[in-house]
Formats: C-alpha cells, sequence, structure tokens
C-alpha cells in the first residue's frame, strides 16, 4: 500500500494568503470576542489583496486599514521575505515594493446582531478524526511525516541558499506493519550561488539529520532514505518563488489543513473566519471528540461528522464512526457520546477558547497538529 501527504512552506503564496488573514482574525477578535470576520487574500508578484468583512467593536473600529497592511508585512518579513537594503540574501518580493490593495469592509458590531453570533450564519459540514497513534500526533502517519520533515527544514535551511517557498511529498511504502520509503520530494527555491549537485548535497544532508529524529519516536524503518528515494527540483531550476514566481489564494491547502488526502474533509476552510462559524469551531470540536473517542475506548481509528443548518445553534447532524485497521467502518452509538449542548457554537468557543487562539501560528503548525 502507498501512503502519500504534502506539507507546504509558510513562505508559499497559499500559506502567507492565510497567514494574512488568520493574523488579521487574531489582531480582531483578542479585542472582541465576539467579532464576525470573513476576509479572503490573494497575492501575485507584488501585490497583496484582502477584502471581506470585519465587524467588531462597540463604539469604536477595532483595526484600520494601515494596522492591516502592518500585519500584511510582517507576516512576508517572518516568512523569509526581506526589506532591500537587509545585508543576508534578499528574497523578493521586498517589503517596500508591496502594493497592497484592501477592499474590507469594517463595521461596528451592533448588539442585535451579537445577540444572534452563537447561530450558525451558513449551512456547514465539518469532519473530525484521528487514529490511535500517539507518536504522530493521532494523525495519519504520511500527513505527519510531510508536517514533520517541512518544519524542520523552516528551521534547518540555510536561507541564504534556498529561499521561504517550497513543497515536501511524503510516499511510504506499507507493508504489514512496517513502513518504508518510496519516495520523498522536496521542491524548493533557491538562488544561483550553487550548482544542482551541491545544492542536492546540502539539501540532502538536512533531510538526513531531520530523519535520523525520526529514531527518537520510534519510526526506525524511516530513519535514513537512499539518493534513489530522494528528489529534488525535478522541474529544474526554481530561482523565482514565492509571489514572484507564482500566485497564491488563502483558503486553498484544505487536505493540508486536515489529515492528508486519505481523510475526507468538510465543507469549508478554516482560514480568514471567526471561530463562532462552524467551518472553525466545528472542526476543532470534531477533532477533539475523535481524539477523545480513540483514547477512550482504544479504537483503531475513528471519524466524526457533525453539520449545521443555518440559524442553528447546535448541529442537527452528530455521528461517529469507529474505522478498524481493515477499513471497516462500524457506527459508534450515540450513548457514548456528548450531549448535544457540548457541541454549540457558544460552548465550543468558551470551552476551547478560541477567540484568543493565536491563529497565524495554529496554521503554521497544522490546524489538527498539537504539537
Amino acid at each position: 500500500m502507498k501512503l502519500v501527504a504534502e506539507y507546504v512552506s509558510p513562505g508559499h503564496p497559499d500559506r502567507l494568503c492565510d497567514q494574512i488573514v488568520e493574523s488579521i482574525v487574531t489582531f480582531v477578535t483578542t479585542k472582541d470576542r465576539e467579532a464576525l470576520c470573513s476576509l479572503e487574500c490573494a497575492v501575485s508578484n507584488k501585490k497583496v489583496f484582502i477584502d471581506g468583512v470585519i465587524v467588531a467593536g462597540k463604539d469604536a473600529l477595532v483595526i484600520t486599514n494601515s494596522e492591516i497592511k502592518d500585519v500584511v508585512k510582517k507576516v512576508y518579513y517572518d516568512a523569509g521575505y526581506n526589506d532591500s537594503n537587509e545585508t543576508s540574501y534578499k528574497w523578493e518580493p521586498y517589503l517596500e515594493d508591496l502594493e497592497i490593495i484592501l477592499d474590507v469592509n469594517i463595521e461596528t458590531l451592533v448588539d442585535g446582531e451579537r445577540r444572534i453570533r452563537k447561530y450558525s450564519d451558513d449551512q456547514n459540514i465539518v469532519t473530525g478524526y484521528a487514529i490511535n497513534s500517539k507518536e504522530t500526533d493521532y494523525l495519519p502517519i504520511a500527513h505527519f511525516l510531510a508536517n514533520f520533515i517541512g518544519r524542520k527544514i523552516v528551521e534547518y535551511r540555510d536561507a541564504t541558499i534556498f529561499g521561504p517557498d517550497f513543497k515536501v511529498l511524503v510516499q511510504l511504502n506499507y507493508s504489514g506493519s512496517v513502513y518504508t520509503w518510496d519516495r520523498l520530494t522536496v521542491s524548493i527555491h533557491h538562488n544561483r550561488r550553487k550548482s544542482f549537485r551541491e545544492m542536492y548535497a546540502m539539501m540532502k544532508s538536512v533531510i538526513d539529520k531531520i530523519l535520523e529524529e525520526l529514531n527518537t519516536l520510534g519510526f526506525n524503518s524511516l530513519s535514513k532514505i537512499s539518493n534513489l528515494n530522494f528528489y529534488l527540483n525535478g522541474a529544474g531550476d526554481f530561482v523565482k518563488g514565492g509571489p514572484i514566481g507564482d500566485s497564491g489564494l488563502s483558503g486553498k491547502k484544505l487536505c493540508l489543513d486536515f489529515y492528508g488526502p486519505d481523510i475526507p474533509i468538510g465543507g469549508g476552510a478554516i482560514s480568514g473566519k471567526d471561530s463562532f462559524k462552524v467551518d472553525v469551531c466545528g472542526a476543532f470540536r470534531a477533532r477533539e471528540l475523535a481524539l477523545e473517542l480513540v483514547k477512550q475506548h482504544n479504537y483503531y481509528s475513528v471519524f466524526v461528522s457533525l453539520a449545521w443548518s443555518p440559524g442553528e445553534a447546535e448541529p442537527y447532524l452528530i455521528q461517529a464512526f469507529e474505522i478498524k485497521n481493515n477499513g471497516v467502518r462500524l457506527r459508534i452509538d450515540d450513548s457514548l457520546l456528548p450531549p448535544k449542548d457540548w457541541f454549540s457554537i457558544e460552548c465550543i468557543n468558551y470551552d476551547l477558547k478560541l477567540p484568543e487562539m493565536k491563529r497565524r501560528e495554529k496554521v503554521v503548525q497544522g490546524y489538527m497538529f498539537s504539537k
């Protein structure tokens, strides 16, 4: 059996967009926990486009256009894009060259609208999943590994050679109870200072260092990879990266945000939405329930499905399934599930403190990862 999953770096155009809107949501909801936010972002070359709505604050607006632009520049800078006068290697676009175009409707939140925040403003489907594997943070192994390797590359990469924009593609062979490498692909933005041979050796050294750490997690069979199974920049030079090389849009990386390509996802993205929207709070509650059921009852894995109609405080559909290692799906009796009010929008937000969540950190870490 082949298992496959992907990771996309914080400097990738889509991930820049996700971080921008999530940073804005955090800025707003930490000032008004009942704020309504619905934002989209697109990037292309040196342009950043942000549209949507922010409704928050009682007597005054909680964010200005100038503050939104500051958020954009901080996200770019932290991801590895520079000012042109910095002494380190300069990855474009430079902050001073960004053209930030805003079409965001910013208003105060009136009492009447504040009172109905606990009701769903849309129809929604959300899913949750957990597999009985503490070593992989109760997530599918390929999804866990892609994230683990990608985040380590962010930490270890030589920023004078390798740029902020990259992807990791993991493909494993699974036979019996043993995992082996079928392929590990890294496509990474770079400058022209080194030959391909030198870059390959440098990145392979980084990968070898990262994989050695898997020994401590119990994945000895994956702690080494041969040159034949490691692929770097298969399409050739990748010197135009980030928004200079490709456009980006928020809310596109849904499989990465949830559980990888093998697990069905719900109906909507998380990024850019306040936590009273059930695409957000429902997704985190569904994951929490799947985790609790796996741990309490020692199931192999659990899949949860929740659905809301507009105007409902609680989901009208709540169901959970045990999924055995042979793929057989069994409905978990409703008596083992929490009471319905545990799933209410208001309860989830207060229990999990979602309005206070540092959303940008969460999207970079992986929404469903706890560590």
